[in-house]
């Protein structure tokens, strides 16, 4: 269809300088949009600009770009393929058009994308140079390496082995690059840029070689190396504690979100907070700590205008402001170059400069922060904020660094792996006043196994679960009320208390109510919780004929009330370090079924107080039936194991058992740790249960 003729007045620019120019200043605006706030103040000069060059393939593109950058939650996958249906013979278009589409994980899409508009001409050494290249940027790397080895094979250009290089400089393989560079090294001109480039290489891997041998570099990240190099250069740091006052302690994570990590550490943090308030003498760590500040850092929460997602981003920020906690905003915070902050060594500057993103993004970042705040303690909560936190706090001096994880390790959770956590968690283990700290047994011996560390190296710092109120806000009894008349007949109800994610997999939860029906027809349902599988499993509940069975709660702070309206509660996790809500319902005198997902069997006392399903991965749901089923007629009929459940959790999992193990942790470790050298394919054993909860 042809576009309608423009009037004379029109300000659509016709000349090619000028779109040029438009081009320029698109780019150079698009640079400059560092933050996600910066984007979005940003676009609407870019949207006005681009009015002016609306049929410009590169306006159109750096638009979109300009788009992502201001809204990166918000998939803009079928304006990419609109430009591209515009201009389906534009590499450019393309490439952007499918990295778009591997960062959606559609990778598969991607390439079928990459062989439809850029086929294999090997006998094009032009075109198949193109798709070499373009195969790259969209991360398959496997496919171009082997795409550009056979070019060179079969040509041996020197601009196919500078075009290589290239993306291998880009990917961080400094070795790789120098092999490829080395038959044509001495016949590059010094003043070209394939020359420059060369220069470049060599002398990166020549730095490199004075730390690492020709054999431990081939392959590796360069990027991960620097990261590696820079954390070792701490190995020798000598720590010790501060007497001329309390201890002041910054708890970092990625959100404040309704998560079972973000719980914790708001609930840990208050409680601080509330110490801090004191001036109690004495020698224990409680007493020790009286006085001392505590705040709270994230990337991101919503009281930040940058805040994409609200409601989820700040369920626990209303906690630790009402409690008059500090809480700072990593995203909205200047970044400051490495060249910029006081590095004196320049080995560990040069090595500042070459940092996986993540880690570069806290160095940046963190570090100028925590170094004027002169923290004694940071404790870095979660995989994700341990990358980018532990080289920032190293930097700044902070005398004690916790690295808390609270789930099974990125090895097991294939879908949350990234080379470097492995290299950075080793490093880790060698430097003094770092203590690995995890939340259940089960997650540190996982931890020991996957980096061939010993055991003892973790501390457990069991969850700390206040006692459970059944008090409701007028709407959670609103609901209960309405489904409670809607299910008259009801005799027993079954509960879960989890994020609708599919991680928790509440759609097999729903599978499972139904099959339990079958069984039992006077039971009745109900799930607390919400999230981004709550629209499927809402309609999966109707489909099963499940939906007047079924009460869909969403969120709510008072769990403590559905609690007191459940037989017995099921959690089915893939994946899981120490289920909070387990804890919870055993405070709460509540039987549970679950999967054996990270600690999830320490909540409770196997065949007793709870019921360990056989199988993780594809849970019998028979079996589950089976034991709700005698839960409930024993929660019905047998009033002292739920006392005893009570009282085991009271022990085990109280607030303040958690507090004075954290306290402890908060103590320098002087000198170098003492780390034996693992055992070739020795596995760390399972716990007893009953052995002492703090160090394994």
């Amino acid at each position: 269809m042809d576009r309608p003729r423009e009037s004379p007045q029109s300000s659509v620019i016709r000349h090619p300088v000028d779109v040029l120019m438009l081009r320029a200043e698109l780019e150079r605006m698009l640079a400059a949009c560092t933050t996600l706030q910066s984007a979005r103040q940003g676009l609407d000069d870019a949207e006005l600009l681009a009015r002016r060059a609306p049929d410009d393939p590169r306006v159109r593109m750096l638009l979109l770009q300009f788009r992502e950058r201001a809204a990166p939650g918000q998939g803009l996958l079928e304006q990419w393929a609109e430009l591209l249906r515009d201009w389906p013979a534009d590499v450019c278009v393309v490439r952007h058009y499918a990295s778009r589409l591997v960062k959606e994980r559609r990778l598969d899409e991607a390439l079928a994308l990459v062989d439809r508009h850029v086929p294999e001409q090997f006998d094009d050494p032009q075109a198949a140079l193109s798709r070499a290249e373009l195969l790259s940027d969209i991360k398959a790397h496997d496919a171009s390496d082997a795409l550009f080895r056979r070019l060179i094979e079969r040509y041996d250009w020197r601009r196919l082995r500078v075009a290589f290089v290239r993306h291998l400089v880009k990917r961080g393989m400094l070795a790789d690059a120098m092999q490829i560079l080395e038959p044509v090294s001495g016949t590059l001109s010094p003043d070209t840029k394939g020359g420059e480039l060369a220069a470049r290489v060599a002398r990166e891997y020549a730095f490199y070689r004075r730390f690492e041998t020709k054999e431990a570099l081939a392959g590796q990240d360069i990027r991960i190396v620097a990261m590696k190099l820079a954390i070792l250069h701490f190995r020798n740091r000598v720590v010790a504690a501060r007497h001329d006052r309390a201890p002041s302690i910054m708890l970092v994570t990625g959100s404040l979100g309704p998560g079972g990590a973000e719980r914790q550490l708001a609930r840990l943090a208050v409680h601080l907070k509330r110490l801090a308030g004191t001036s109690a003498p004495g020698a224990n760590d409680v007493a020790h700590f009286a006085g001392g500040a505590v705040e709270v850092m994230v990337k991101q929460h919503a009281g930040s205008p940058a805040a994409a997602q609200p409601k989820r981003l700040d369920f626990f920020l209303e906690d630790l402001l009402q409690a008059g906690i500090e809480v700072s905003e990593i995203n909205a915070m200047r970044p400051v170059s490495a060249a910029h902050q006081p590095v004196g060594d320049a080995d560990l500057l040069r090595l500042l400069g070459s940092l996986p993103s993540q880690v570069h993004y806290g160095v940046t970042r963190m570090t100028p922060y925590l170094r004027e705040r002169n923290f004694d303690v940071v404790s870095l909560w979660q995989d994700g904020t341990c990358l980018f936190g532990l080289l920032a706090a190293l930097l700044a001096g902070v005398p004690v660094i916790h690295l808390v994880f609270r789930g099974l390790p990125p090895n097991i959770r294939r879908e949350r792996h990234r080379p470097e956590y492995e290299v950075l968690l080793r490093a880790a283990a060698e430097i003094p006043g770092v203590f690995f700290v995890s939340n259940s047994r089960t997650v540190a011996i996982e931890y020991a196994n996957w980096l061939g560390l010993p055991v003892e190296r973790f501390r457990i710092l069991y969850n700390g679960v206040p006692e459970m109120t059944t008090a409701a806000a007028a709407q959670d009894r609103h609901k209960w009320e309405k489904f409670a008349r809607e299910t008259a007949g009801a005799t027993e109800t079954i509960g879960g208390v989890f994020r609708l994610e599919p991680d928790k997999r509440p759609l097999l939860w729903i599978k499972l109510a139904h099959r339990y029906l079958k069984r039992r027809p006077n039971a009745r349902f109900v799930i607390v919780g919400d999230g981004r599988l709550h629209e499927s499993a809402a309609a999966l509940a109707a489909e099963l004929g499940l939906a007047n069975r079924l009460l869909l709660v969403g969120l709510s702070a008072h769990v403590g009330f559905w609690y007191s309206k459940m037989d017995a509660k099921v959690l089915l996790s893939r994946h899981e370090g120490l289920p909070n809500v387990l804890i919870e319902a055993q405070l709460s005198g509540i039987r549970t079924v679950s999967t054996p997902a990270g600690g999830a069997g320490e909540c409770f006392i196997d065949g007793v107080t709870g019921h360990l399903l056989g199988c993780l991965d594809n849970p019998d749901l028979n079996e589950a039936c089976e034991k709700i089923e005698a839960m409930v007629r024993s929660s019905q009929s047998d009033i002292e194991i739920g006392l005893r459940s009570r009282q085991r959790a009271r022990i085990l999992f109280s607030v303040q058992s958690m507090i004075n193990t954290f306290l402890g942790l908060c103590v320098p470790a002087h000198g170098a740790p003492d780390v034996p050298a693992p055992e070739s394919g020795k596995r760390a054993q399972q716990v007893d249960a009953h052995e002492d909860p703090v160090r394994l």
